[in-house]
């Protein structure tokens, strides 16, 4: 079910009018679509039976059976573990247990729905370019510097810019064997929107982690990883959105990693001692 609901969610901002009904009462009341027939499901709505099926599969269904049989299969192994949304008058020790909880949802969710070609795509590019950039804002700057850090570890020529006005400069002088790496929660930053634009101007090819489809920085990727985007159980919901994109960047540095191991050993070993050269003494 929920891996039903992350995928209406991460969608949800590419959907027509239309379709956003189906996607909000599907949101309320998942198991009436389960319960009714396509006619009678469209006609609660208030929608066409069409805009039903077109909802279906801009989430990635054949069509309305496909989703049924689907929810249907997820109905019969949901783990239950749902929570409300954090309260004021929650204690420290409750907010914490519904935090954690909705971190672990938000991974298993991508788990569930990450398209695999996409990590190997970028991947692939990642090995072929001569640099690669990190570009981010706001909450998402941290997951850039972390893929700044685990890349220049790996031995590959790597930069990351936090400045605005560093990024649009340093992307508009890119060369075209260069990938721009961008992190943007809700794909929509105006920061790092400029910056693809300039990017892609440049000729480098441009790779995105976000937790949405049909954003207008994903428009301007070359490669789009789109994780699971979490129920509003917290504000902001890019809390556990972070823990996604931080796995996805574990994801593409291991699999880099194991695509050289003689140079990845090598270089994580020169690393290693220089990092122990910093370490206090006992």
């Amino acid at each position: 079910m929920r891996q039903i609901l992350a995928r209406s969610r991460s969608a949800y901002p590419a959907l027509s009018g239309a379709e956003r009904r189906v996607a909000d009462a599907l949101e309320a009341t998942p198991h009436e679509l389960l319960r009714l027939p396509l006619k009678a499901f469209a006609e609660r709505v208030g929608v066409s039976e069409a805009t039903v099926v077109r909802f279906c599969r801009s989430i990635g269904y054949d069509g309305f059976r496909g989703l049924r049989i689907e929810l249907a299969t997820r109905a019969l192994v949901t783990t239950g573990d749902s929570t409300s949304p954090v309260s004021p008058d929650d204690d420290v020790a409750t907010i914490t247990d519904k935090v954690l909880r909705s971190g672990i949802r938000v991974l298993t969710d991508t788990l569930a729905t990450i398209d695999a070609d996409a990590v190997t795509a970028a991947v692939d590019a990642i090995v072929a370019a001569s640099r690669v950039e990190c570009f981010a804002v706001g909450s998402s700057i941290p997951v850039a510097l972390d893929l700044y850090y685990r890349l220049l570890r790996l031995g590959i020529p790597t930069s990351v810019a936090t400045d605005p006005h560093m990024q649009a400069t340093s992307a508009a002088h890119l060369p075209d064997t260069a990938v721009a790496f961008g992190i943007s929660h809700t794909g929509r930053s105006f920061e790092t929107h400029a910056t693809f634009r300039h990017a892609r101007a440049a000729g480098a090819r441009t790779v995105l982690v976000t937790s949405f489809r049909g954003t207008p920085i994903g428009e301007l990727a070359d490669i789009e990883i789109v994780v699971a985007s979490p129920d509003p159980t917290l504000r902001p919901d890019a809390v556990s959105s972070r823990l996604a994109h931080l796995a996805v960047v574990d994801a593409v540095t291991v699999a880099l990693a194991m695509r050289d191991p003689d140079r990845t050993d090598e270089a994580l070993l020169r690393d290693d001692a220089i990092i122990s050269e910093r370490e206090v003494a006992r």
